[in-house]
């Protein structure tokens, strides 16, 4: 071989800045909104134009990276409330955004800018940043989310029988692409902020959302699945 094809093909192979692989971003995820998915077609009917406006996610990060910031571990809340129900189209929305206070500072700003690259069309108008305690905990048939003084969520798996009227069928899907999803019955959510001029707390079980895992993959942004 010429000398000059070998020192080619042996030269190291060094990334562009900005260009570096990065893993897939990989963890568990909860909702809660304000109206059925999960219901008969009266609740439906109803719920579509007055309910639905407030919604409650949580996300906790397992694997992966972003921008070249390690995400494991790393936790985040966002509440919703829109002028219309969230589950048609893009209503115009509000919301808080609350950042775990138990990751870096680095972390903190990776997962931010990962959920606005991602999903846009959740955020809205952000009124306020937190950066507080998150705890979020999954299990086989439940899942909780909870930050002290502004949210509680507690879910269980949706048993369709037993917590929906007779002709209940899904109305919506998650309000991200989930790798495994599980339709939950919400037992408790509320949410003690001020920042979108209201608050809440019920305790009133209904199959008002979904907990499981997703995968988005780090070359392209992922579309926030129709609702």
């Amino acid at each position: 071989m010429p000398r000059f094809l070998c020192i080619w093909f042996c030269l190291p192979l060094v990334m562009p800045p900005g260009m570096a692989q990065e893993a897939a971003v990989e963890g568990d995820y909860l909702e809660d909104r304000s109206n059925h998915v999960y219901g008969c077609y009266c609740e439906w009917s109803g719920e579509s134009v007055t309910g639905g406006t407030e919604a409650t996610l949580g996300w906790r990060f397992t694997k992966g990276s972003f921008e070249g910031v390690d995400l494991s571990g790393t936790r985040l809340a966002l509440v919703i409330r829109s002028q219309a129900t969230l589950s048609q189209g893009q209503p115009p929305r509000r919301s808080v955004l609350v950042l775990d206070k138990g990751a870096t500072a680095a972390q903190q700003e990776a997962s931010a800018r990962w959920l606005k690259r991602h999903f846009p069309e959740l955020l809205g108008e952000v009124v306020d940043r937190r950066t507080e305690q998150i705890e979020f905990t999954r299990e086989s048939n439940r899942a909780s989310l909870r930050v002290p003084g502004l949210i509680r969520m507690e879910v269980r798996k949706a048993n369709p029988s037993e917590d929906s009227l007779p002709g209940s069928t899904t109305w919506y899907d998650p309000f991200i692409p989930l790798a495994e999803a599980t339709l939950s019955t919400t037992l408790h959510t509320a949410y003690e902020g001020s920042e979108l001029e209201q608050r809440w707390n019920k305790q009133e079980p209904g199959v008002r959302g979904y907990f499981g895992s997703f995968r988005i993959a780090a070359e392209g942004a992922a579309p926030v699945r129709p609702s």
